[in-house]
């Protein structure tokens, strides 16, 4: 029984002790991207099916990654890749879908949703604390640079989030039937 106890007692002691609210060091995901799809769109005619992929594509609010010529391709096969809202990327599919065949896109997770409100909070407090701190974090300048990222970290976090609610990356090889 003494046994027990002492053995219960070693493994609390290293046992992580739970870090209280904000986690300051926490880092969040600068990529807008909140989905990577994979697929592919089989056409009648390549060469009629490419103008009316891109007008969809733009008609969804999604772009090219890059100028259609930079993409590699062949007289019988495109290669594409886009972004497009994530909101949007269904309806992107469904348009796919009335220009050539098209299966469900092969989809992997990038990650979480920012948590916008968490982030300006941290950000809100580190500003305060900096500004009404100046002399003590001067005499810590390590403090003082570790504080200086943090909220540069944070402030650019807050930045993609606010410049989109999450996109789609879309990787597309677009075939000619055959």
């Amino acid at each position: 029984m003494i046994a027990a106890l002492l053995l219960a007692a070693g493994v609390a002691a290293a046992a992580p002790m739970s870090h209280a609210r904000p986690y300051w060091l926490k880092t969040y995901s600068l990529a807008p991207y909140r989905e990577t799809w994979r697929g592919e769109i089989s056409v009648k005619t390549l060469s009629v099916a490419m103008p009316k992929i891109a007008a969809a594509v733009e008609k969804s609010g999604g772009r090219l990654t890059q100028p259609l010529s930079n993409f590699v391709g062949s007289a019988t096969e495109q290669q594409l890749s886009l972004t497009v809202p994530q909101k949007k990327s269904k309806a992107l599919l469904a348009a796919l879908r009335k220009i050539g065949k098209c299966q469900d896109p092969a989809v992997r997770p990038n990650g979480t949703p920012i948590p916008l409100e968490e982030v300006r909070e941290k950000l809100a407090r580190l500003t305060k604390e900096k500004t009404e701190n100046r002399v003590a974090l001067a005499q810590t300048p390590a403090a003082a640079e570790a504080v200086d990222e943090m909220i540069e970290h944070l402030a650019n976090v807050e930045a993609v989030a606010r410049s989109t609610d999450g996109e789609v990356l879309w990787n597309v090889t677009v075939k000619e039937a055959r």
